[in-house]
């Protein structure tokens, strides 16, 4: 047994050449406190001595472990959680951010013309929007995405959440057989937008897979493009597209999208600041 305040001095001593003291701070209260532990931060201020059983004593040893190779924190546990959803993960897919929970708040707050609304979600990965979305809006959401490992996590997760979303095994790059994907009220993505000398070699975004993260510098819009493209054929009238954007290429991506005739184009920051998200119809 050890008390957890030694254990947690431990914790910050162990990881403080790999992550700000702020950021081992986070990891401890939101991973070690409330995932291995099982507890509230109140239970601590409560009974600072508490203390630690042998089993979850390695837990965080093994945590600690995988901290120190640069390991993203949610690949230790195989989840994350995407507007208070737990959602499974692995390494065929990416850790959903923060800032894509703003996109379906984006959605949600938008004004569909129809009462009984259908989506698609371009590129779902874990599936997080969808799942989001069916909850939440109570929309009929489609999700698409090239890879069936992709899927399978996807799949999972909505059978966790008990959602009924229709799965398209579908590469949107090498095909343009868009009569299989059904017609929908909206299209959403957050699709691959960064340019790999935007990022730290150091980074453990490199741990997550590429391919859902990284595109060439002399082609970043290539996504957008495809799925502009894409809503000619499967958007009803009056549909609209839900976009999350490298604000590094929001400006690139405006400029594209004036070329149609569209009714109207907004730009909403993030919590950031930083142009992020676009909303086109």
């Amino acid at each position: 047994m050890n008390k957890i305040n030694i254990i947690k001095n431990k914790f910050i001593y162990d990881l403080s050449n790999v992550f700000s003291l702020s950021e081992i701070i986070s990891i401890w209260n939101n991973w070690v406190i409330v995932e291995i532990l099982k507890m509230k931060r109140i239970d601590l201020i409560k009974n600072p001595n508490l203390l630690i059983c042998s089993s979850k004593l390695q837990q965080i040893s093994d945590l600690i472990k995988h901290l120190k190779l640069n390991k993203p924190v949610q690949y230790f546990f195989n989840y994350t959680y995407f507007k208070s959803f737990l959602i499974k993960i692995n390494k065929n897919v990416l850790i959903p951010r923060i800032e894509t929970e703003e996109l379906v708040d984006l959605i949600c707050s938008y004004k569909f013309n129809n009462s009984k609304i259908s989506g698609i979600d371009i590129g779902t990965g874990s599936g997080c929007i969808s799942i989001a979305l069916s909850k939440l809006l109570n929309v009929q959401m489609h999700a698409v995405d090239y890879d069936n490992k992709i899927i399978n996590v996807a799949k999972k997760n909505s059978l966790n959440h008990n959602t009924d979303i229709e799965f398209y095994l579908f590469n949107l790059l090498n095909s343009e057989k868009f009569d299989l994907l059904p017609k929908v009220d909206f299209i959403v993505s957050n699709p691959p937008y960064v340019t790999i000398d935007e990022v730290d070699k150091n980074s453990n975004i490199f741990f997550e897979p590429k391919e859902s993260i990284f595109v060439e510098k002399n082609n970043p819009l290539i996504f957008y493009k495809k799925i502009i493209n894409m809503g000619k054929y499967i958007l009803k009238n009056n549909g609209a597209y839900f976009f999350e954007i490298n604000p590094k290429f929001h400006d690139e991506l405006i400029d594209y999208l004036n070329n149609f005739s569209f009714k109207k184009i907004e730009t909403h920051k993030d919590f950031f600041g930083k142009k992020r998200f676009i909303v086109v119809n």
